[in-house]
């Protein structure tokens, strides 16, 4: 054991790290960190509904896409900006490496479901960090209470994003993604959520 290694292992919140040692830490934890300025800090919990939501995603890319050509996961891929790490509620890239890499800095769909903790830092501090990376196409942020999602898709012509998001409610709304051909209906993302709120007015 290298001198030093059990204090990393243990690394209380704020000590200081850089970004290879985050990542093996943070594979030893049962909670969900993020790296930030080297500072490593705590990603808050969701509710029930924010995991459907996200298994929602995974469930209608994953039909939509060719696995051979694209791999899409959940919540514990880590992406890379520059010396942060965060770790989006879905990932979308090419396949390029067997899989073993604990991150990845070439993304090409984004998405993050809010919570009530995270609404400034998706729409706003990640944004920035995510459409900073050269190979992000689309960046989609869910709301976790109804049907609607603000995507935000690399522009054909001049390859910028937009400053305001395309904004698409209800269930009968389609978030299309036109690099990886697809069209994500929100009737299936958001698939019995709301359900048993609603039967009961």
């Amino acid at each position: 054991m290298r001198q030093g290694e059990v204090s990393v292992m243990n690394a209380p919140l704020g000590l200081k790290l850089d970004k290879q040692a985050f990542l093996q830490w943070v594979q030893k934890q049962e909670r969900r960190y993020e790296l930030k300025d080297g500072e490593v800090m705590m990603h808050p919990g969701g509710a029930k509904r924010h995991s459907w939501i996200v298994a929602g995603f995974v469930a209608v890319i994953r039909s939509s896409i060719d696995l051979s050509k694209w791999s899409v996961g959940p919540t514990d891929i880590a992406i890379e900006i520059g010396p942060d790490i965060r770790y989006p509620d879905v990932v979308v890239e090419r396949v390029h490496d067997d899989g073993t890499a604990l991150s990845t800095d070439t993304p090409t769909l984004l998405v993050e479901v809010l919570s009530p903790s995270s609404v400034g830092t998706d729409m706003v501090e990640k944004l920035a960090e995510y459409t900073s990376l050269p190979s992000l196409e689309a960046y989609v942020v869910a709301s976790q209470d109804e049907p609607i999602c603000w995507v935000w898709q690399r522009s054909a012509d001049d390859r910028g994003f937009p400053k305001k998001p395309q904004e698409i409610a209800g269930r009968d709304g389609v978030i299309e993604i036109a690099t990886l051909d697809i069209a994500m209906p929100l009737s299936e993302i958001y698939r019995g959520v709301g359900t048993a709120r609603d039967a009961k007015h």
